[in-house]
């Protein structure tokens, strides 16, 4: 397997993860105020480092862009945006 294929098995694995968490409730634990399921651990943290580590992957290989990596962030960018929406962050608070 190369790399555009784990990237974009992670970026599925962590699109089913947010679906999964989104409609579960599991065990709760208190982090920085906000009171979540330990299955979010996971997803915040392939949700957050994975559109780093694929777009050092597309920098890297300007001349190889493939579809599995625009694939991959797009899927995490709508990981991230389903991510803001269910935790209602507010970027500007009135």
């Amino acid at each position: 397997m190369n790399k555009k294929n784990i990237y974009l098995a992670l970026s599925l694995l962590s699109f089913l993860l947010l679906v999964i968490a989104m409609f579960t409730n599991g065990a709760k634990i208190t982090l920085f105020e906000i009171e979540f399921a330990v299955i979010w651990i996971p997803v915040w943290i392939l949700s957050l480092f994975l559109p780093l580590l694929i777009l050092a992957a597309l920098v890297v290989d300007r001349n190889e862009i493939s579809k599995r990596l625009i694939i991959s962030l797009l899927l995490t960018l709508i990981n991230i945006f389903f991510l803001i929406r269910f935790f209602a962050f507010e970027f500007f608070p009135e």
